[in-house]
């Protein structure tokens, strides 16, 4: 079921994400601390995504 969604969730949405609060953080003057703020955010979602990824394999093997 994620497969199709790989090249969203694994690329784009982070990278969207990324440049958004990167420039918001910019306009604001606070571009040091958000963009550590922001790539620990992306670490967390990248663990979290990959772990949801296993598991759906996992589950496809053990369906079929």
């Amino acid at each position: 079921m994620i497969n199709r969604k790989f090249n969203f969730l694994f690329i784009i949405y982070p990278i969207v994400f990324f440049v958004v609060r990167t420039v918001f953080s910019i306009m604001k003057n606070s571009a040091g601390e958000s963009v550590y703020e922001t790539l620990a955010i992306l670490a967390m979602y990248y663990f979290a995504v990959s772990v949801f990824y296993s598991i759906d394999l996992y589950m496809q093997k053990k369906n079929s």
